[in-house]
């Protein structure tokens, strides 16, 4: 007979399902008693965060004024920055940067005048009585 040998499981741990369905269910709970007290807590929170001082350091950043990019070739290889290359990159230069509005879709072409459509359904009417008739 064959012994039979025990497995590692493998994939989420039982743990790891307990944690994550009770975070879910922790923001379900804030959600419906945001909903019962007339209040976003979700905002709240979030503005709580947002005074953090890391955050604030992160938005200071992104509001500072930014640097020209620049080119250069630093030991044979071609490199954007946006402070100055050095001494040894005497070939550095301010790069024009243009914001491109991708792919536009094709314009639709010009509809036809009312009075050309109108008429030539009315063409074709008096033809098709003309021939039956006859």
């Amino acid at each position: 007979m064959k012994k039979r040998t025990l497995s590692p499981q493998r994939g989420l741990s039982l743990v790891m399902v307990a944690v994550v369905m009770g975070l879910l269910a922790f923001v379900a709970v804030l959600g419906l008693v945001s909903m019962r007290q007339d209040k976003n807590l979700f905002g709240e929170i979030w503005s709580s965060f947002q005074k953090t001082s890391a955050v604030q350091q992160v938005q200071q950043a992104q509001q500072a004024p930014a640097a020209p990019i620049r080119k250069c070739t630093i030991d044979g290889k071609v490199v954007y920055s946006n402070v100055e290359c050095g001494k040894e990159a005497a070939d550095s230069r301010a790069v024009q940067l243009h914001d491109t509005r991708g792919v536009e879709a094709p314009k639709a072409p010009p509809a036809p005048p009312a009075s050309a459509a109108g008429n030539a359904g009315a063409d074709l009417r008096e033809k098709a009585i003309e021939r039956a008739v006859r």
